[in-house]
């Protein structure tokens, strides 16, 4: 076996296994060579520090991709047994580690949403305009 070849079933043992930090740059090589390679509005070349894993499972990885030259942001959704990807640009002033933590919250339910419209119903009703 070549070495590129044990280099390259390397990249896909990492990236399928939830496995130690050590790993995390060929994890994120991995997705670079999966996933995107170059920046979608500039066509800059991503590096490992462009990427940023932001939640990972046994079956699914959410990752974000930062262009180091003009800025854009995307967020790609890796489905690791079908080994399929989408990405998305995303226009955001979230912070990669908003981004991480906000992912980790329950989804808020209607009851939630409709809750917080009676709240500020009420604050509204108090504020003398």
């Amino acid at each position: 076996m070549s070495n590129k070849t044990k280099s390259n079933n390397n990249k896909d043992q990492s990236a399928s296994t939830g496995t130690s930090a050590g790993q995390d740059g060929s994890k994120k090589q991995f997705f670079i060579d999966t996933i995107a390679k170059f920046c979608d509005k500039c066509g800059t070349e991503y590096s490992i520090t462009d990427i940023h894993i932001v939640q990972e499972s046994n079956f699914s990885s959410i990752i974000h991709f930062s262009c180091s030259n003009c800025k854009s942001n995307h967020i790609a959704t890796f489905i690791r047994p079908m080994g399929m990807s989408s990405r998305v640009p995303v226009n955001s002033d979230l912070s990669v580690n908003e981004i991480s933590r906000f992912a980790k919250f329950d989804k808020v339910t209607s009851d939630e949403v409709l809750q917080l419209y009676d709240e500020l119903e009420k604050v509204e009703d108090r504020i003398i305009v």
